[in-house]
C-alpha cells in the first residue's frame, strides 16, 4: 500500500460491534492455518458466548494463523447493524430467522466490501474522482447488499471490475 494510504473506518473489522460471523459462517481448513477443519455456518469450538473468541490472546500459539490473517473488511459489523435494523437482533444462535438471514447475506457483504475497499484505495492512490464516486455509490448500496438478486450481485461486480481494469492496464503497460 502506498504510505500514508489507509482504509476508511468503515472498511476496518471492529468486532466489538459483530456478532463473531467470520467464526461461524466460512468453513475453517485446518491446512489454511485454523487448528481445525470447522464446517460453515457452524460456531468455531473456541468461540464464547459473548461472540468473543476464547483463545484471541493465543491464537498464533495455538496454530490459528488463518484467524490472525483474516480481515471482513467491516462486514461483520455492518451486517451485525443490519440485522439489529432488520430484526431488531443479530442473535444468530436463538433465531433462526435471524441466522438464515447473516448466513446468506455474508459472503455477499464480505465480497462487497472487498469491492469498496479496492475502490477506495485506488482512488486514494490514483486521485482518479470517478473512481471515489462508483465508492460512494456502491457504499450507498450496501444496505440492501444482502437483498441482491443474484444479477443486481453481477451488475456491481462488472461496474467495480470495468472501474478498476484501467489501472490494471496502465501497471502493465509501465512493466
Amino acid at each position: 500500500m502506498t504510505p500514508g494510504v489507509q482504509l476508511p473506518a468503515r472498511l476496518r473489522a471492529d468486532c466489538s460491534v459483530c456478532a463473531a460471523l467470520c467464526c461461524v459462517i466460512p468453513p475453517f481448513d485446518a491446512s489454511q492455518g485454523f487448528g481445525f477443519d470447522k464446517p460453515a455456518e457452524t460456531p468455531c469450538r473456541h468461540l464464547c458466548a459473548d461472540h468473543r473468541c476464547g483463545i484471541h490472546a493465543g491464537l498464533v500459539e495455538r496454530g490459528f494463523e488463518g484467524c490472525v490473517a483474516f480481515d471482513c473488511l467491516g462486514a461483520g459489523q455492518r451486517l451485525t447493524a443490519l440485522a439489529v435494523e432488520r430484526f431488531s437482533s443479530a442473535d444468530w444462535r436463538g433465531r433462526p430467522e435471524v441466522a438464515r438471514w447473516l448466513f446468506q447475506a455474508y459472503p455477499r457483504m464480505r465480497q462487497a466490501q472487498e469491492w469498496l475497499a479496492r475502490l477506495s484505495l485506488a482512488a486514494a492512490v490514483s486521485g482518479l474522482g470517478a473512481l471515489q464516486t462508483l465508492a460512494d455509490e456502491l457504499d450507498a448500496e450496501l444496505a440492501r447488499c444482502p437483498d441482491w438478486s443474484a444479477d443486481e450481485q453481477r451488475a456491481w461486480q462488472a461496474r467495480v471490475q470495468a472501474a478498476l481494469a484501467p489501472l490494471a492496464e496502465n501497471r502493465a503497460s509501465s512493466n
